[in-house]
Parts: C-alpha cells; structure tokens; sequence
C-alpha cells in the first residue's frame, strides 16, 4: 500500500513539473519562438529558489518563506528568459544557439554563486550542491497522514493553473494575438498587432512558469546539486510539449507517459520484480530519455507546430 501510495505521489509530482515547463513552452513557442532554453529557466528559478531557501531565516513563519520563494523562482527565471528575447527578438540571433547558450550559462552562474555563498572549495562534482531539509518540510506533507509517503502542495497550484491557462489561450484577445505572431507575424501586424511585443510576453512567461518548475522539481528533494542543473526534465518538458502538439490538454496527459517512466526510474528498488532483474540503476535512469526518443521519432512527422516558429520578424519585410 505504501509502495502503491508513494509511487502515485511521485508520478503525480513529475507529472506536475513537466506540465507547467511544457505549458511555459507553449507560450513561447506560440509567439514563434524555440523554447529550446527551458532547462536553463528551470535551473535559474531552482537555483534562486535555493539560494532563497539557504539564507532566509529559520524564525520566518512557514507561510511567509514558501510565498517568497514561489515568488523568487517565477520573477528570476522570468527576468533571465529576458536574455533570450533580447537577443533573438531585438537582436535577431539564431534561436536554437541562444537557447543553448542560456541552458549553459543557467548551470555555470549557479555553480559558481553557490561556491561563494557556501564558501566551497573549487572541487569537482558535489561542491554546489545546497542543503533545504526545513523546505522540504514545508512544502511536502504526509500524504493521508502516512508517515513516509510525501506530497507536494505545489502540485495542487499546477492543477489550478491548468484551466487558467486554457482560457487564456483560447478564450482571450491575448491567446488569440499570441497564437497569430507564430503562425503569420505580418498578417498580426497588418491588424496593428505588435508582434516583438506579443514575443517578449511570451518569452518571460515561459521563463516564469519553467521557473516554478524548477523549484517544484528541487522542492521535491532535501537538497539539489545544481551542477547538473534540471538534470535534463527541461528537455523532456520540450517533448512534452512536442508529444502534446502545443495544446494544453494534450501537454498534460502528454505528461502522463514519460513522468511514468521517470518515475519508474525511482522506485524500481521498492518492486521486487524489477529490483530482483539485476538490471544495471542506468537503465533505468536512461529509459526517460530513450522513451522520449523513440516517440518523438514515431511521431514527428504529424506533429506540426506553429508555421512562423523560429523564425525572426522583420517588419521590413512584411
């Protein structure tokens, strides 16, 4: 039973992180551009969130840190994904390589602040890795009161949003306006839309929400070493997002089938059957990520994203 409670708590919780970083990519991607940089958003807002969680004092009401540190992850990760407007928006740059330059330099800036704020020396793997037992606590309660199966209450905001968002995108001038800047950005524009406007929104809340991501993801553990960054779940968040044809629904039970791997990755030890395999921990560490491969591969080709998708606006051009 507790194996059975334990496994749907996890399951649950990762369900949860990939949705809201896939739906931050949605937005992006919606306003037509690469969401390649969700893993270095959820670095970024995880990694602010922690060093929130290190230095805030252990006398503040419980209710009072959690506030602040949900806050400190969406508005950090939100002004980071600001590099990346600038330079593909205002600057034109390659999305893909921008993407990929943030995802980079998420990892490095966290590395290199923890150092200094835990004073650790330069060593190799496991110097930048912090320690939030006390927030752990707060934001993971017993599940029905069972004393070792955990549930996360961040969970609980993430189903919240999932109408929200599904609103916002169908039912609102805003979702309208940012679904026609990535499929036909001069068509908006001839209306009086504007488009790099429209782009730079997107681009800071998908930063937010992959931030709150990040923090859901780390909030799950007792501490996190921040050298591995979001240990790859902004990537599968982006095939989430692929599987899911950038629609919220889909994203969600999208979600569904690489968290079950994911979580499978974690409480194989607990089955019997799988532990007694012998199969080598990696497998089972790989399995997501291989998942992820095969069903991008399969389905791909019927998976059409918005038609302006990566490409830079240039209202001269119109």
């Amino acid at each position: 039973m507790i194996i059975a409670l334990s496994t749907i708590s996890f399951l649950l919780a990762y369900v949860a992180v990939l949705t809201i970083t896939a739906f931050g990519g949605m937005f992006s991607e919606k306003s037509g551009t690469i969401a390649l940089s969700l893993e270095g958003s959820m670095t970024f807002g995880a990694f602010s969130a922690g060093i929130a969680m290190y230095l805030l004092p252990t006398n503040m009401p419980n209710w009072l840190s959690a506030l602040l540190v949900i806050i400190i992850a969406i508005v950090s990760a939100g002004l980071y994904s600001l590099l990346l407007a600038v330079a593909t928006i205002t600057f034109k740059a390659n999305q893909t390589l921008a993407g990929t330059a943030l995802n980079i330099l998420s990892t490095a800036i966290a590395v290199v602040i923890i150092k200094r704020v835990t004073r650790t020396e330069a060593l190799p793997v496991g110097n930048s890795r912090l320690n939030f037992t006390r927030f752990y606590e707060i934001f993971n309660v017993d599940l029905f009161g069972i004393q070792g199966v955990k549930f996360n209450w961040l969970i609980l905001i993430v189903l919240a949003l999932i109408p929200i968002i599904y609103f916002l995108i169908y039912k609102t001038r805003y979702g309208l306006r940012l679904s026609s800047c990535g499929e036909n950005p001069s068509s908006a524009d001839s209306l009086g839309i504007n488009v790099n406007k429209t782009r730079y929104i997107g681009i800071i809340v998908s930063g937010s929400l992959a931030g709150f991501g990040g923090l859901l993801l780390i909030s799950m553990n007792a501490e996190w070493e921040f050298a591995n960054g979001a240990n790859g779940f902004g990537f599968l968040a982006l095939a989430v997002l692929i599987f899911g044809q950038w629609k919220p629904l889909y994203i969600f039970l999208g979600a569904f089938v690489f968290s079950l791997f994911k979580t499978l990755s974690v409480v194989y030890p607990s089955i019997n059957f799988l532990d007694n395999l012998g199969i080598s921990p990696y497998f089972y560490l790989a399995l997501p990520y291989v998942v992820c491969l095969i069903v991008l591969v399969f389905t791909s080709k019927k998976n059409v994203g918005p038609k302006a998708l990566g490409e830079p606006y240039n209202k001269s051009k119109r």
